[in-house]
């Protein structure tokens, strides 16, 4: 290389490093504005919508550790410049409003509460020290009047997420130990604010929202904290949702899980007056430092063409971020709650006016995804494998086949058969033993009512609960495989809820097996019952044996998999003696096949129609997923909110208020009460008795 190349080469790497030393803060501070309005609308968006987890969890811990490092070059900047004044005083406050966080989203999830908690509060004191050595450093500076009241915003902002965060773990805190029971809410908060006007209001919207308030504080207080609700409690849930149809119910449940999402992972809560005037000084010093700087930079020219035009972006991007989070704070349901809560005076009119705004922005709002994740075990067969690489760090996205809708035949299959149960539990006259009992059914009572042999209902309810599951999940499949090549009975209506049901119960199992509070042996069988479905496929189409580690990797064509139930179904004795022997030990397939035999043979056996058939199996697993839901935590239920939301969850909250829960033991009775107080005064008189002698 001659000396000229060396000397292009020198040059051309000094020019780069020039250019880096130059753009880096530059191009820093615009990426980690970018990055605060992917948060602000991603963060709102999450409550309803699902696949954004990902991309918002990347852009989550950026915002943070960009805003950090910028601070960081900053400071050094400032320290080691020649010239400090060149570079914008307001840049450094600015980064303190972006480590406060945007409105719509605190916290990724609950797993993080505590460890954010701590660190923010250990590092208030360094980022807030930061900040101030760098305005102090220029002081002098000429725009010093800007930095100030972006400064006071950014503390605000700052203490305002560490507030969220600290409100999010008390409001989650679950206890370790067992259920305790507390005092019921005040009645004074109970009853005046929300009940009253629940009964005494002409708008739907508004009863709704005091109605899931009330209900709200209830799960809020008690039943997210692992305690017990007292009898008045009960009582009092049980009348809210008892007396609504299956989509006011659910409408209840999506309001009051709308409303605890925005109190564990967001900044907007209860509208009060100091929170008013805390987002008013947010507001109107973005405000000022825009317009101060507009004003100021026309007659001093301190700063080059490129900074002021990214001073333009950061303080408009600050302005626009403070608007959006005021005005979808002035549209949330907590807003409506305030204004509506107002005593008629003279700012009925005004109140009248936008209550109306507020109600029709209420009607459109989507608070949960309203979508079920659908994982086919035998549909699976058929799909391209899924490349090593993907399957380490993405293990969860392979899960999920499809979403397909809650619609409202769903809701009003659930919600009657929760309160079919219910009917059958009597607090005043049934013991806490027998609500456990009624709890642990997973379609026995139900399968006995319809006349069914003890073999049908032992693969229901004697079976530990993920065997059950998988096993009615291939029975529901091969029955749907059978009834759509004889007679297309699968798009009825209960078949097309038993498969979606079954598909959803099994998404849970394999997705969040913690939220069915599944054993150990979950995650155990299911893979046993695909790989003994894989082992039988390959050795039924290629006559040779097969590596374990190979046959997770293969996939087969639809025909071939529907062909091999198709000849379970013609030759039932040599498919099963097939099937059990390369069975694995803990696989459900062979007890799916017997079932789905069983549920066959009902027409030619007993009679059935294919319409009963299906109802029943709708039943069953309605049946199934009520009992996954008394079952299942409320910490998962918690985190499951910022990933669009879960059906299970909305079933586990509307069993709770109508009493089937364990957290819902019977009241005392006035027996109960006057024997203990005889019994204690049996006792006093033993002890006085004794010390007298």
């Amino acid at each position: 290389m001659d000396v000229s190349s060396k000397t292009g080469l020198v040059n051309l790497s000094q020019d780069i490093e020039e250019l880096w030393n130059e753009w880096q803060i530059r191009s820093l501070m615009l990426i980690g504005l970018l990055l605060q309005i992917i948060l602000t609308i991603l963060g709102e968006r999450r409550k309803y919508t699902v696949g954004l987890g990902d991309f918002l969890w990347l852009a989550y811990l950026s915002a943070d550790s960009v805003a950090i490092f910028s601070l960081g070059i900053l400071a050094r900047s400032v320290a080691n410049s020649t010239n400090p004044n060149l570079i914008p005083v307001f840049w450094a406050p600015i980064l303190l409003v972006h480590i406060g966080g945007p409105g719509t989203i605190s916290a990724y999830s609950m797993h993080e509460v505590d460890k954010l908690l701590i660190n923010h509060l250990l590092q208030l004191v360094t980022r807030v020290g930061v900040v101030g050595y760098v305005l102090f450093r220029l002081r002098e500076n000429a725009f010093m009047l800007l930095a100030i009241p972006i400064f006071i915003s950014g503390m605000i902002k700052y203490g305002e997420r560490i507030w969220v965060l600290k409100r999010s773990k008390e409001s989650n805190n679950l206890s370790q130990q067992p259920s305790a029971k507390r005092p019921c809410i005040p009645i004074k908060d109970l009853w005046i604010k929300d009940l009253l006007i629940s009964l005494t209001e002409s708008s739907s919207e508004v009863r709704y929202l005091h109605e899931a308030r009330l209900l709200f504080k209830t799960s809020n207080k008690m039943l997210f904290q692992n305690l017990d609700l007292v009898y008045f409690d009960q009582e009092i849930t049980y009348f809210l949702v008892s007396e609504k149809n299956a989509e006011r119910a659910f409408q209840l449940t999506e309001i009051e899980l709308g409303l605890k999402y925005d109190r564990l992972y967001s900044k907007v809560a209860t509208v009060s007056w100091p929170r008013f005037i805390l987002r008013s000084v947010t507001f109107l010093s973005s405000i000022f430092a825009l317009v101060s700087f507009s004003i100021m930079i026309k007659s001093k020219s301190v700063y080059s063409e490129n900074d002021r035009i990214i001073s333009y972006v950061l303080l408009s991007g600050v302005v626009c971020l403070e608007s959006y989070s005021i005005i979808g704070h002035l549209f949330s349901d907590w807003a409506m709650i305030w204004l509506s809560s107002w005593e008629n005076g003279s700012l009925n009119l005004y109140r009248t006016c936008c209550l109306s705004l507020l109600q029709y922005f209420s009607r459109k709002r989507k608070r949960w995804s309203r979508l079920m994740g659908q994982h086919n075990l035998i549909s699976a067969l058929s799909k391209k494998p899924v490349n090593k690489l993907r399957k380490k760090y993405f293990p969860g996205n392979r899960n999920i086949h499809s979403r397909v809708d809650v619609d409202k035949d769903l809701k009003e299959l659930i919600f009657k058969q929760v309160m079919n149960k219910r009917s059958r539990y009597d607090p005043d006259n049934n013991d806490f033993l027998f609500l456990l009992n009624l709890l642990e059914e997973r379609g026995r009572n139900l399968l006995q009512s319809k006349g069914f042999f003890r073999e049908l209902i032992r693969r229901v309810d004697d079976a530990e609960f993920s065997h059950s599951l998988l096993t009615w999940h291939i029975a529901t499949h091969v029955c749907y495989i059978d009834d759509s090549r004889k007679n297309g009975f699968a798009n009825h209506q209960n078949c097309a809820m038993s498969r979606s049901l079954s598909n959803y119960m099994l998404y849970l199992l394999v997705q969040c097996p913690n939220m069915l509070a599944s054993t150990e042996l979950s995650g155990i069988r299911y893979t046993e019952t695909r790989i003994h479905l894989h082992r039988l496929l390959f050795i039924r189409n290629s006559h040779k044996e097969i590596s374990m580690d190979k046959l997770d990797t293969l996939s087969f064509p639809e025909a071939q998999v529907k062909a091999f139930f198709y000849e379970l179904l013609r030759s039932p004795s040599t498919m099963l003696t097939e099937i059990r022997k390369q069975g694995e030990e803990k696989s459900a397939l062979l007890d799916g096949c017997m079932l789905a035999l069983s549920l066959q043979s009902l027409k030619t056996r007993d009679g059935w129609s294919n319409e009963k058939k299906w109802e029943m199996i709708s039943e069953v697993w309605v049946e199934m997923l009520m009992y996954a839901a008394s079952h299942s935590g409320w910490k998962e239920h918690a985190d499951a909110l910022a990933r669009g939301g879960e059906l299970l969850t909305h079933v586990c909250l509307l069993m709770a208020h109508l009493g089937l829960s364990k957290q819902c033991p019977p009241g005392i009775s006035e027996d109960e009460l006057e024997a203990r107080a005889k019994r204690l005064d049996d006792f006093l008189e033993i002890v006085v008795s004794e010390y007298e002698v």
